[in-house]
């Protein structure tokens, strides 16, 4: 499961800036993470201004933490913190059927992207792709068991924009 992206080093001593997509507290708590698939040792981890900044044993300096650059950083599900209520993780969406209040099916999850300021939820419908983001005025239900999405029709229709 990918829990941040690494956006560039920090500082000369190999330490790297990570956008995060999980709770900070997760990261804190880890020992090990997959970068390309290959295991690295955690050796510290701060959290500032919604960014992880994590060092690594395996990583000595800038140089080497360059190569890093845009990378995902992975764990296994089982290595997180346990869920709180009403909390989910972005992957769980991926698949979810989204309908309306009234129960009238608007489509399929296919992606969950961020460029900043919140997730935006890729919906496919047909050949029809549709861009939401995910505010909680649109968003009244989630239920990742089921893969079911209820949506406000009246909320959804203000923030959306389709793409052909």
């Amino acid at each position: 499961m990918i829990i941040g992206k690494i956006l560039k080093p920090q500082g000369i001593r190999g330490e790297l800036k990570i956008k995060p997509f999980v709770d900070e507290e997760n990261f804190k708590q880890l020992k090990t993470v997959l970068i390309d698939q290959k295991e690295f040792n955690i050796k510290s981890v701060s959290a500032r201004d919604g960014f992880v900044f994590a060092s690594f044993l395996e990583i000595k300096d800038r140089n080497e933490a360059e190569t890093f650059r845009d990378k995902d950083v992975c764990v296994s599900q089982d290595d997180l913190l346990p869920l709180k209520e009403n909390e989910f993780f972005v992957d769980d969406l991926i698949g979810s059927v989204i309908f309306d209040e009234n129960g009238e099916k608007i489509g399929k999850i296919k992606d969950v992207q961020n460029f900043g300021a919140s997730d935006i939820i890729v919906i496919r419908d047909g050949s029809e792709e549709i861009l939401c983001p995910f505010l909680n005025k649109v968003f009244v239900s989630v239920d990742t068991k089921n893969k079911v999405v209820t949506v406000s029709k009246k909320h959804f229709l203000e923030v959306t924009q389709s793409e052909n």
